[in-house]
Protein backbone atom coordinates (compact mmCIF):
# COMPACT_ATOMS: atom_id res chain seq x y z
CA UNK A 1 0.00 0.00 0.00
CA UNK A 2 2.90 2.49 1.11
CA UNK A 3 4.69 1.84 -2.56
CA UNK A 4 0.92 3.14 -4.14
CA UNK A 5 1.33 6.05 -2.45
CA UNK A 6 4.67 6.92 -3.22
CA UNK A 7 3.95 6.17 -7.11
CA UNK A 8 0.85 8.28 -6.75
CA UNK A 9 3.21 11.36 -5.22
CA UNK A 10 5.71 10.59 -8.10
CA UNK A 11 3.19 10.82 -10.48
CA UNK A 12 1.71 14.37 -9.20
CA UNK A 13 4.75 15.79 -9.26
CA UNK A 14 5.70 14.65 -12.53
CA UNK A 15 2.57 15.74 -13.86
CA UNK A 16 3.15 19.16 -11.48
CA UNK A 17 6.53 19.58 -13.46
CA UNK A 18 5.15 18.97 -16.97
CA UNK A 19 2.56 21.60 -16.46
CA UNK A 20 5.13 24.16 -15.08
CA UNK A 21 7.20 23.04 -18.24
CA UNK A 22 4.44 23.87 -20.13
CA UNK A 23 3.13 27.01 -18.51
CA UNK A 24 6.40 28.21 -18.95
CA UNK A 25 7.21 27.97 -22.65
CA UNK A 26 3.88 29.36 -23.13
CA UNK A 27 4.89 32.48 -21.13
CA UNK A 28 7.37 33.02 -23.21
CA UNK A 29 5.25 33.38 -26.39
CA UNK A 30 4.79 36.72 -27.74
CA UNK A 31 2.72 38.46 -30.38
CA UNK A 32 4.11 40.69 -32.95
CA UNK A 33 1.07 42.97 -31.07
CA UNK A 34 3.09 43.72 -28.40
CA UNK A 35 5.82 45.30 -29.88
CA UNK A 36 8.82 43.20 -30.76
CA UNK A 37 10.94 45.24 -32.44
CA UNK A 38 12.90 49.03 -32.15
CA UNK A 39 12.81 51.41 -33.87
CA UNK A 40 16.74 51.89 -34.72
CA UNK A 41 16.37 48.13 -35.94
CA UNK A 42 13.99 48.76 -38.07
CA UNK A 43 15.89 51.86 -39.78
CA UNK A 44 17.96 49.03 -40.24
CA UNK A 45 15.63 47.38 -41.67
CA UNK A 46 14.88 49.96 -43.77
CA UNK A 47 18.36 49.97 -45.23
CA UNK A 48 18.45 46.43 -45.75
CA UNK A 49 15.09 47.01 -48.46
CA UNK A 50 17.18 49.24 -50.16
CA UNK A 51 20.44 47.35 -50.22
CA UNK A 52 18.73 44.16 -51.85
CA UNK A 53 16.96 45.89 -53.98
CA UNK A 54 13.27 44.39 -52.28
CA UNK A 55 11.08 47.00 -54.04
CA UNK A 56 12.55 46.25 -57.95
CA UNK A 57 9.98 43.02 -57.53
CA UNK A 58 7.81 43.66 -54.82
CA UNK A 59 7.15 47.03 -56.05
CA UNK A 60 7.89 50.91 -54.98
CA UNK A 61 5.86 50.73 -51.99
CA UNK A 62 6.05 46.97 -51.14
CA UNK A 63 2.77 46.77 -52.50
CA UNK A 64 3.34 43.90 -55.15
CA UNK A 65 5.33 43.22 -57.94
CA UNK A 66 3.76 43.21 -61.62
CA UNK A 67 4.88 39.79 -62.07
CA UNK A 68 2.88 38.36 -59.17
CA UNK A 69 5.65 39.13 -56.64
CA UNK A 70 3.50 38.84 -53.47
CA UNK A 71 3.31 42.43 -51.20
CA UNK A 72 5.03 42.74 -48.17
CA UNK A 73 3.05 44.93 -46.75
CA UNK A 74 -1.05 45.88 -46.13
CA UNK A 75 -3.86 43.20 -46.15
CA UNK A 76 -2.98 40.36 -48.72
CA UNK A 77 0.43 40.90 -47.10
CA UNK A 78 -0.95 40.49 -43.52
CA UNK A 79 -3.20 37.73 -44.72
CA UNK A 80 -0.82 35.61 -46.13
CA UNK A 81 1.53 35.40 -43.05
CA UNK A 82 -1.26 36.00 -39.98
CA UNK A 83 -0.45 33.38 -37.40
CA UNK A 84 2.56 32.30 -38.60
CA UNK A 85 5.82 32.36 -36.47
CA UNK A 86 8.20 35.28 -37.25
CA UNK A 87 10.93 32.93 -37.83
CA UNK A 88 9.19 31.86 -40.88
CA UNK A 89 9.11 35.23 -42.21
CA UNK A 90 12.77 35.57 -41.59
CA UNK A 91 13.75 32.44 -43.29
CA UNK A 92 11.84 33.57 -46.30
CA UNK A 93 13.87 36.53 -46.33
CA UNK A 94 17.01 34.86 -46.36
CA UNK A 95 16.05 33.31 -49.22
CA UNK A 96 15.93 36.94 -50.89
CA UNK A 97 16.47 38.48 -53.54
CA UNK A 98 15.45 34.97 -54.94
CA UNK A 99 17.79 35.80 -58.74
CA UNK A 100 20.85 37.04 -56.58
CA UNK A 101 24.28 35.20 -57.12
CA UNK A 102 25.04 32.72 -54.36
CA UNK A 103 26.16 34.44 -50.98
CA UNK A 104 24.31 37.52 -51.82
CA UNK A 105 21.49 36.73 -50.18
CA UNK A 106 20.15 38.49 -46.98
CA UNK A 107 21.67 37.13 -43.70
CA UNK A 108 19.59 35.92 -40.83
CA UNK A 109 20.68 39.20 -38.76
CA UNK A 110 19.64 41.67 -41.29
CA UNK A 111 16.76 39.31 -42.15
CA UNK A 112 15.27 40.28 -38.31
CA UNK A 113 16.08 43.72 -38.86
CA UNK A 114 13.74 43.33 -42.43
CA UNK A 115 11.41 41.74 -40.44
CA UNK A 116 11.02 44.46 -38.32
CA UNK A 117 11.32 47.14 -41.04
CA UNK A 118 8.33 45.31 -42.29
CA UNK A 119 6.30 44.57 -38.56
CA UNK A 120 6.60 48.80 -38.46
CA UNK A 121 5.35 49.00 -42.49
CA UNK A 122 2.65 47.08 -41.38
CA UNK A 123 1.55 49.07 -38.15
CA UNK A 124 3.19 47.01 -35.41
CA UNK A 125 4.09 48.84 -32.29
CA UNK A 126 7.56 49.69 -31.69
CA UNK A 127 8.90 47.96 -28.57
CA UNK A 128 11.56 48.32 -26.05
CA UNK A 129 14.20 45.60 -27.00
CA UNK A 130 15.09 44.27 -30.88
CA UNK A 131 13.74 41.43 -32.15
CA UNK A 132 16.56 38.42 -32.16
CA UNK A 133 17.92 36.97 -35.36
CA UNK A 134 17.66 33.19 -33.28
CA UNK A 135 15.17 31.23 -35.54
CA UNK A 136 14.25 29.93 -32.22
CA UNK A 137 13.39 32.71 -30.80
CA UNK A 138 11.43 34.28 -33.19
CA UNK A 139 9.34 30.69 -33.50
CA UNK A 140 8.34 32.37 -30.53
CA UNK A 141 6.50 35.13 -32.33
CA UNK A 142 3.49 35.12 -33.86
CA UNK A 143 2.62 37.36 -36.49
CA UNK A 144 -1.11 38.28 -35.19
CA UNK A 145 -3.15 40.62 -36.90
CA UNK A 146 -2.68 44.44 -35.76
Amino acid sequence: MAIFRTMKAIIGILAILALAATLSYAAQERKATEGVYTTAQSDRGAQVVEDFGCRNCHGGELEGGPEEEPPLVGQEFLTLWGGRKLDELAEKITMMPANAEPGYQVKPASAADAVAYLLRANGYPVGAAELPADPKALRLIELNLP
